[in-house]
């Protein structure tokens, strides 16, 4: 479950990030085609999560042939895996002997919490479901002559089911509820305090929901911001699917009723900003100011489209619907290699490797072959020709040092440590390694005093990034407190920003209300109104410029941060070299050295 979840967030991501590039690469795109493509987005989220595998095409370049074998037998020094190699960078305190702690199992934790969160989430749903329904039977019929006005414009729109109007106090929109039997909800003082003119823009803007098919339409980003609450990109196309669609459905009644821009946003302002609705339903007016804004703005680019504009909106919604199909393109399969290329390549001798080391306590410091499998009996006759070519691969090494201060170096599995406390003696320092498919244990304190010089330079580096990482995690969080208090300072700004947006939408308003020409009664009261909402934009904007200021100041010291902690990042890079070239080296003299105890004696075998 966990892979379908991973996967499914993945291809949705990018899904949506095409979106957001083709809305904003093509900015007429009618609202309903951005509505579409953001319905995609979100379908994609659910129908990746929901296929249990991907249609596969191979499609992709095919992947490069491997490196042949003669290279991998050419290779002088046996160093570790880097997995290992990071492993072994530093001492790692090891479970204390018979803890018996088992391992937490990660992939099941992740799974439970987000099935928790899924079934919290659907919970708060059927609560609003049910909200809204009682809503529904607690409202009065709307009356003859609206609903005489509701088949009207059902009429034009062409809409052929029966819809019933219905009034509430307990709503602050009109809004259209249930697909199934669907009913339209208008607040009482509200609506009625709308001029005859916008009641029908009202009702012709949830008409227009019901011929879209919105209610059904909308369960399904719904759902994949229920099932990927813990995504924003989810989030976000199922807020801008939500915003989309309204904008759709503005055009629609622009469209049916030759409205003018000018009235229908008047219509907007006066039904004002409210709670966003529950999911089997969609309401008219905005959910916030910042909604209310773009809504506004887009009233004015209502123009019908070229032909090439046409094309492209067909074009793009082909494309996010074709995505929306759970397919996978892989790479082809890669034809096997020659038989001649292939016999080379076994053919091909490979060098002895040769592991120096100096001499400890005596001993000889000459060049010392490396340890080769036993290879039968009458090996030592073969021609060397061929005992090279039937040398295998060389051997991956595994170690655990106990020291005698209790700390302990390991390079390779969690369950070696394990396997190497079963042959220690109390708290005696102990070397158990894993070669050639053979364990050993050495106890020798020469070869252990040995092995430890090796690393020891390894620990000198790895106390170096520590200190570095302590500072960089201290400046971090300075990081962090400082961007806390710019993100208030941000939320503060948006929100003048959004009343400056509404203030201006009203004064467009008024001029539009002057253009067409007033009383002069009526001209006093808009240059009155202008008066005052000019006013209230110059004390925002002086609100405004007081939190630019305390922006900069707050934005100061993060940059000086910022130096800090490059500064430190490009000295964490020195020491990242040095620990690579460090570890290097203690892996090639531990190789060695293992090998050297293997052919002395002084490495037991134990299994």
């Amino acid at each position: 479950m966990l892979a379908h979840l991973a996967r499914a967030s993945i291809e949705g991501a990018v899904l949506a990030a095409v979106v957001w590039l083709a809305c904003r690469g093509l900015p007429r795109l009618p609202a309903s085609v951005r509505a579409l493509l953001w319905w995609s987005v979100a379908a994609k989220f659910i129908v990746a999560l929901a296929s249990p595998s991907a249609i596969v095409l191979p499609v992709l370049p095919r992947a490069a042939a491997h490196a042949p074998a003669r290279e991998a037998a050419a290779t002088p020094a046996p160093p570790l895996p880097k997995a290992q190699a990071g492993a072994a960078a530093r001492p790692a305190p090891l479970p204390a002997r018979g803890s018996g702690a088992p391992e937490i199992p990660w992939t099941a934790v992740v799974v439970c919490a987000w099935a928790l969160g899924l079934g919290l989430s659907l919970l708060r749903t059927l609560r609003g479901w049910r909200r809204t329904r009682a809503v529904v039977a607690r409202s009065r019929p709307g009356g003859p002559a609206l609903q005489a006005v509701l088949g009207e414009l059902a009429g034009r729109l062409a809409l052929r089911r029966t819809v019933e109007v219905r009034v509430s106090t307990e709503v602050e929109t009109p809004l259209v509820v249930d697909g199934r039997r669907p009913v339209i909800l208008v607040p009482g003082e509200r609506f009625a305090a709308l001029h005859p003119a916008e009641q029908r823009m009202a009702l012709c803007h949830e008409l227009a929901h019901l011929k879209r098919g919105d209610v059904w339409l909308g369960c399904v980003p719904a759902a994949a911001e229920r099932c990927f609450f813990f995504h924003p990109l989810a989030r976000l196309a199922a807020r801008e699917y939500a915003f989309w669609r309204e904008a759709a459905c503005d055009e629609a009644v622009l469209a049916t009723l030759g409205a003018s821009p000018q009235s229908y946003g008047r219509m907007l302002l006066a039904l004002g900003v409210s709670r966003q609705t529950a999911t089997f339903s969609a309401a008219g007016a905005a959910w916030s100011f910042g909604n209310l804004k773009r809504r506004l703005t887009m009233l004015d680019r209502t123009s019908p489209l070229s032909l090439r504009g046409r094309l492209l909106a067909a074009g793009a919604v082909a494309l996010a619907l074709l995505a929306i199909a759970p397919i996978r393109a892989v790479a082809r399969s890669a034809t096997a290699a020659p038989p001649a290329v292939a016999q080379t390549a076994r053919a091909t001798p490979a060098p002895a490797v040769v592991a120096r080391t100096a001499p400890r306590g005596g001993g000889d410091a000459s060049a010392t072959p490396a340890a080769r499998p036993s290879a039968g009996p009458g090996a030592e006759h073969a021609a060397p020709a061929a005992a090279e070519a039937a040398e295998p691969r060389v051997q991956e090494l595994h170690f655990v040092l106990f020291r005698e201060d209790g700390n302990a170096t390991m390079s390779g599995r969690s369950a070696d440590a394990e396997r190497a406390r079963r042959h220690r003696r109390g708290g005696e320092p102990m070397l158990w390694f894993r070669y050639g498919g053979q364990e050993y244990v050495v106890r020798d304190r020469g070869v252990l005093a040995q092995v430890e010089e090796a690393w020891e330079p390894v620990g000198r580096v790895g106390e170096e990034q520590g200190r570095i990482g302590a500072q960089q995690g201290a400046i971090g969080e300075e990081q962090a407190r400082i961007g806390a208090r710019q993100a208030e300072v941000g939320a503060q700004q948006a929100t003048i920003g959004a009343q400056q947006g509404v203030i201006g939408a009203r004064l467009g308003v008024l001029a539009s209300r002057e253009a067409a020409g007033v009383s002069a009664s009526e001209r006093r009261e808009i240059e009155r109104e202008r008066t005052e909402l000019g006013a209230e934009m110059r004390r925002l904007g002086e609100e405004m410029a007081v939190l630019g200021r305390r922006m900069r100041d707050v934005s100061a010291p993060m940059s000086d941060r910022g130096d800090e902690m490059a500064a430190l990042g490009r000295e964490m890079g020195v020491l990242g070299d040095r620990m690579r070239a460090a570890v290097a080296r203690a892996n090639a003299e531990t190789v060695a050295l293992v090998r050297r105890a293997i052919e002395s004696g002084a490495a037991a075998a134990v299994r």
